[in-house]
């Protein structure tokens, strides 16, 4: 069963060359397809980056935001199931057989748990939730993943949405009573942002925004409200 991991960027190269080498060796073993759609504003070596691997298909996404770069990936995908993977994020080494298992289970979608890259307490924290579905569960750094039939009857992420595209999807995929699973092999998710802000602050930050999209703000808000709170681009 074909995976095709897709990989929206915009000025990634290093974590780039981390996620490809990965993923290549994985495409070694098993039969997986893996696509970059590069941001058309992108200014980095990205597009070299891809050019070393010849099992990378590099897209240049027709539009810009991640939500429009995952969407035009998918619609040049050839796999049966579409994982979306952050560049800054690592997929556990048996994502492959642990996605084909879940789909096989009868879901129809899913997302991992995941750990970060840095070892704290309050980390640890903030992973402990990522095991187990609710509210919060299923955002991006979780790592989502549809059968390909399933992504196209949502017809795909809502590209109005500059932020918060993630879990849109997978409030629709609840609404829809569509079958889903958390994968328990954890995937590693960068914590930088917390170590250019602090946890408390991106927590509170987290918090704030996700609880402005439940009360239907417009996305373009959302994303100015997070980016003058946050050290970080989005």
């Amino acid at each position: 069963m074909l995976i095709s991991v897709i990989i929206p960027v915009y000025n990634e190269q290093e974590n780039l060359l981390k996620r490809l080498s990965f993923l290549c060796n994985q495409a070694n073993k098993f039969p997986i397809e893996i696509i970059v759609s590069n941001s058309p504003e992108t200014t980095d070596n990205s597009t070299k980056v891809c050019s070393n691997f010849d099992k990378v298909r590099y897209l240049q996404s027709e539009k810009k935001g991640r939500a429009a770069q995952m969407n035009f990936g998918a619609k040049h995908a050839k796999g049966a199931i579409l994982l979306f993977l952050h560049a800054d994020n690592q997929l556990p080494k048996d994502f492959y057989t642990q996605v084909v298992s879940a789909i096989k289970n009868g879901n129809k979608a899913g997302f991992f748990a995941y750990k970060f890259d840095r070892e704290t307490f309050l980390l640890n924290v903030n992973s402990k939730f990522t095991t187990k579905d609710g509210i919060f569960a299923g955002g991006g750094d979780q790592n989502q993943f549809f059968t390909k039939s399933t992504f196209e009857d949502l017809k795909g992420f809502n590209e109005s949405f500059c932020i918060m595209e993630d879990f849109e999807i997978i409030d629709r995929i609840r609404k829809k009573k569509i079958p889903y699973t958390i994968v328990q092999s954890k995937a590693i998710a960068s914590a930088r942002k917390y170590l250019n802000n602090s946890w408390l602050k991106v927590n509170l930050i987290n918090g704030y925004v996700f609880l402005l999209y439940k009360c239907g703000v417009h996305p373009r808000k959302l994303r100015e409200k997070y980016k003058s709170l946050l050290r970080e681009s989005v």
